[in-house]
């Protein structure tokens, strides 16, 4: 299911990101197409311009100059005088050039106005250069053309001078700047193509590893609710085949129901968590008061499983914390409820709490087996027990992964560590203070 999320998601911004910037590239590569027909219209009217100014300094033609200057410019001239051609190169115009020529002197004069009529008010040059796509009768020809009129008054006659360039119209790849602008458009598409890949495989692990800790959740809170429910029914059948044990398998339905409840309890409030649902309400307490009246529940468990229950206050602080008391009483009765399970008869437990650069440490250590390296992240995973072989079933490996969302909730951090008397010790730390008395998380 997430192989195909990754591959639809990856495809999705391969396709944006490839949509984007070839749409970019090509309005570049447009603009850029537009700036080199600007930039060669522009040197097509400096060419003319300065040939008209030559043309007219002239007392006589020479055709060898006009081959010149034509061949140098990639110009073809026709030169007309009083209408009537010239012998200039006349034998190599052929029938389509007459035509284009005639449609450029129409154009000329339909469009700018520019005639011989242009210089008999005494102007002696009068030109205009515009860009001419091809007309209907030349239909072989070229689709546009640079084209130039000019009509240049003598002592005797009036000259027609037109001029007319094809532009070198490169082919993309050959061109060395567009070739260069696809080329890095297609690298920059393949690079953030290999990004997105590897950012969408970031992105979607976290949810990889949700599901998969969701399936392990249903499967683990399904054998641990088999168990109870086992015991109830083969119970109750005990009771419709042996009434006289009645009160005793009642006393086991009963305590089988309430460890139940218990599992129930915790996955709701797991729940509640996942979803956002529990309302931390932070109020301004005293924690040492909290943690003491949290101490005080577990003196008679410790003193029927002979073990010494120790806890460590300051003698006098007034000091206090912003936090959901109810929660946090939550918290360090799960602690000291594993600390009183776990540690054998004759063990020892110190429960002690202190306020340090602005914060809460509050520590249990026991004197029970302890829990090895490589187990001391994985205690606060929902469902893990280290001791898989403990026959004691009023822990569901629960408490530890509810008490981790609590301190996290409130802003504080909660570890473990071994203890000086090769047990665990676990340590929480919370802010000393906070700015909100009440925060509900939605």
């Amino acid at each position: 299911m997430f192989r195909k999320l990754r591959i639809k998601m990856t495809l999705f911004c391969i396709f944006i990101i490839s949509l984007i910037l070839l749409s970019m590239t090509a309005v570049l590569l447009f603009l850029l197409h537009q700036n080199e027909e600007l930039t060669s219209f522009q040197d097509f009217e400096e060419t003319v311009s300065e040939l008209y100014q030559d043309f007219t300094g002239e007392v006589a033609l020479s055709h060898s100059w006009l081959d010149e200057v034509c061949s140098s410019n990639d110009l073809i001239v026709s030169i007309l005088d009083n209408g009537e051609p010239l012998l200039y190169r006349q034998n190599q115009i052929d029938t389509d050039m007459e035509l284009l020529f005639a449609q450029a002197r129409e154009t000329a004069l339909n469009e700018y106005a520019v005639s011989e009529l242009s210089v008999a008010d005494g102007s002696s040059l009068v030109h205009k250069e515009f860009q001419m796509n091809k007309s209907s009768e030349g239909e072989g020809i070229r689709k546009s053309c640079q084209a130039s009129v000019a009509y240049i008054s003598t002592n005797y006659s009036v000259l027609c001078f037109t001029a007319i360039r094809f532009p070198v119209s490169q082919n993309i790849w050959t061109n060395t700047l567009y070739r260069s602008v696809i080329l890095t458009t297609l690298c920059a598409i393949l690079l953030l193509s290999l990004l997105s890949f590897f950012l969408i495989r970031y992105l979607v692990h976290p949810l990889e590893e949700g599901h998969k800790r969701q399936i392990n959740f249903f499967a683990d809170a399904s054998h641990e609710l088999r168990s109870p429910l086992a015991v109830l029914i083969s119970s109750l059948s005990a009771m419709e085949s042996c009434p006289e044990r009645g009160k005793e398998l009642l006393q086991t339905i009963k305590k089988e129901s309430l460890r139940m409840q218990r599992l129930v309890n915790g996955m709701f409030t797991l729940a509640s968590l996942d979803n956002g649902k529990i309302a931390i309400h932070k109020t301004e307490v005293c924690l040492y008061t909290l943690f003491l009246e949290a101490y005080e529940k577990f003196e008679t468990a410790a003193i029927h499983k002979n073990i010494f229950l120790e806890i460590s206050i300051p003698e006098e602080s007034d000091a206090t914390a912003y936090c959901d008391p109810e929660r946090l009483t939550q918290v360090f009765t799960i602690l000291l409820d594993n600390a009183v399970s776990y540690t054998p008869e004759g063990g020892h437990i110190l429960a002690s709490i202190l306020e340090s650069h602005n914060k809460f440490i509050i520590t249990v250590s026991d004197s029970g087996p302890g829990i090895p390296d490589e187990a001391k992240e994985k205690v606060f995973s929902r469902f893990y027990r280290y001791d898989q072989s403990r026959t004691d079933k009023n822990h569901f490996g629960l408490g530890l992964s509810i008490a981790k969302e609590i301190i996290e909730l409130h802003e504080g951090a909660i570890a473990v560590q071994d203890s000086a008397e090769e047990g665990a010790k676990f340590i929480v730390v919370l802010p000393a203070n906070t700015n909100n008395k009440q925060v509900l998380i939605h």
